[in-house]
């Protein structure tokens, strides 16, 4: 059974590769499944096994009435060790015996017993440590080379000869009875801190058993610079530990918010419509955005607050597809369907209904103008990836200027659409194309916000109303990858687009600005940060949709229809509300 049990785990999970930065201690591993390779095969920096030591053999147990015959220290961790040495996929590991029963006996086999492992006494990769009963510290150099100790009295480490101390621990319950959950007290966080300070004086590895053994516990933990992370859940430690920093985030420079005036009547009916979709902009990811902004983003100004839900026809979950044609259309559709409804019928979008009525219409994306959210303001397909569909019906429609991603889509387009520079688009005559970059990095910082501006300074200058669909469509992709950095930094790079468009509704006076989503991706949850230092920290259920209702902003003339709570396709019909035109 051991035998094939490791040539599976040899070529399958064990690539010998560099330890994570967040290291942590298997304790009690003895309970696991696979007691040592649950372990190793997670990536533990260090792994505890309790040895007794009765008949002059050595159990592995944490009692003595849980001694079984077949749990031998040899079987249970040496021989895998072994087999590991012997196979060059033994990689730099920490073997801490505990020892439960009297120590020098105890010690005396198992000195007897690691002289049979030559494999192991002289691997450098492995470092075996004795724990629990100790001899004395002016003793620890009459065992051999190959053992170390776990030194556990913080009192004397100006004295004692360091040179045969592996580690040092202690227990974290002498410090504080906190749980794992919210926060160490300030009395409390002192305390750890110091005991971390003191043991990093002396340069040796340190480890707090006794500790809360949760997410919160362990991103504490490691984030104070705790060596060796007690937990008996391995899997799952080594998960987190190992996405911490992805999943924590902190804004260089907060950036400026725009305070709206509200100074606009609001039971006029509106001339132009900007409607922004923060593509998979939850709650959370805007929650996100606000705290590392310390507190404050434009769109949390805002007042006319609803709540909107998401479902498609055919799923609980929508995808872009369906979730922008229930915006654009005001229906429902199945998934991955552009502009058509449930039985492939074609479905009248908002530009189609404004353009008879002497609207502008536009499309400004950090995506492609293929892209699923803005192609169901203009296309009519069954499948979002018909993208040679897509265009064609992009060239039939109603759209006449559109800012996106993607050069290479241009010469499609070149017989209907004009290509213009985004310094030369000053006024919308015939179709215009604007093509930015098929490079990401030029749609950083203030750069979408900017497009927005300049796309806007246009309408402006036009004796026209207009339509204006704005989408944010890097928070998702950056959901998708569970790329926290990114969806935080996107939520703000959006904010900035929102502060545009709410400086001009308060300029014209005449403009409504409706903020949403098509939903929200990633299951997105904020476990902790701090307004002050503008750092906070995720965790993510999933790298897909989700079915959570998205909130929905409106600033404007009309902006009170936009409260309350509502199916996704009533944005389609509020809008049209606000403009006074029948469905």
């Amino acid at each position: 059974m051991w035998a094939s049990l490791f040539f599976y785990l040899c070529n399958f999970f064990l690539p010998v590769e560099a330890q994570e930065s967040y290291q942590f201690h298997s304790h009690n591993d003895y309970k696991q499944e696979f007691p040592f390779w649950k372990a190793y095969t997670n990536k533990a920096a260090s792994i505890e096994v309790d040895v007794f030591l009765k008949d002059n053999r050595l159990y592995v147990a944490h009692t003595e009435d849980e001694i079984q015959d077949e749990n031998r220290l040899e079987n249970l961790y040496l021989d895998p060790l072994k087999s590991l040495a012997k196979s060059t996929q033994l990689r730099e590991i920490q073997l801490l015996i505990d020892i439960k029963t009297e120590a020098e006996n105890t010690l005396t086999k198992l000195m007897e017993v690691l002289e049979g492992y030559p494999q192991l006494t002289q691997a450098k990769q492995l470092s075996i440590v004795i724990s629990g009963n100790r001899p004395k510290v002016v003793n620890y150099s009459d065992y051999p080379d190959f053992v170390k100790f776990d030194h556990q009295d913080l009192n004397n480490l100006e004295q004692i000869n360091l040179a045969k101390i592996a580690l040092i621990s202690t227990n974290f319950r002498t410090y504080s009875q906190w749980n794992g959950l919210g926060r160490l007290t300030a009395e409390d966080l002192e305390k750890v801190k110091n005991v971390i300070a003191k043991v990093k004086k002396v340069d040796k590895p340190f480890r707090f058993w006794g500790a809360p053994d949760t997410k919160t516990a362990w991103s504490r933990f490691a984030k104070m610079g705790v060596d060796l992370i007690n937990t008996d859940n391995p899997a799952g430690a080594s998960a987190y530990l190992q996405s911490l920093d992805k999943h924590t985030f902190r804004l260089k420079d907060a950036v400026p918010v725009y305070k709206p005036e509200f100074k606009i009547p609001t039971a006029a009916r509106p001339e132009n419509i900007i409607l922004m979709i923060g593509d998979g902009n939850g709650l959370n990811q805007i929650s996100s955005g606000m705290i590392a902004n310390q507190g404050e983003l434009t769109l949390t100004q805002l007042k006319d607050i609803g709540l909107v839900k998401t479902s498609s026809y055919d799923d609980l979950v929508t995808d872009s597809a369906a979730g922008g044609t229930a915006i654009a259309t005001g229906n429902k559709t199945n998934n991955r369907a552009i502009g058509t409804g449930p039985m492939g019928e074609s479905l009248k979008g908002l530009p189609e209904i404004l353009a008879p009525r002497g609207f502008i219409n536009g499309i400004i994306t950090n995506d492609k103008i293929t892209g699923a959210t803005p192609s169901s303001f203009y296309a009519h397909v069954k499948e979002r990836d018909n993208s040679a569909q897509i265009l064609e019906d992009l060239k039939q429609s109603h759209i006449n200027f559109f800012i996106a991603n993607g050069k290479d889509t241009f010469n499609t387009v070149a017989d209907v659409f004009n290509k213009k520079e985004l310094s030369d688009f000053v006024a919308v005559k015939g179709r215009t194309a604007i093509f930015l970059s098929n490079d990401e990095r030029l749609y950083k910082g203030n750069q979408f916000a900017f497009h927005v501006k300049k796309a806007l300074q246009n309408l402006e200058s036009q004796d026209k109303p207009y339509f204006l669909m704005i989408e944010g469509a890097k928070i998702d992709s950056n959901g998708h990858t569970n790329n926290f950095a990114g969806i935080v930094q996107e939520v703000i790079d959006f904010d900035l687009a929102v502060a545009e468009a709410l400086k001009v509704a308060d300029n014209n006076k005449k403009t409504l600005v409706v903020v949403t989503a098509d939903h929200e991706t990633s299951g997105l949850g904020i476990m902790q940060g701090d307004l002050e230092t503008r750092k906070l920290e995720a965790g993510f259920l999933t790298n897909d949709h989700t079915a959570t209702m998205v909130p929905i902003f409106s600033y404007g003339p009309k902006s009170g229809i936009f409260r309350g709570v509502y199916e996704n396709t009533a944005i389609f019909s509020k809008i049209l509300e606000a403009l006074e035109i029948p469905e």
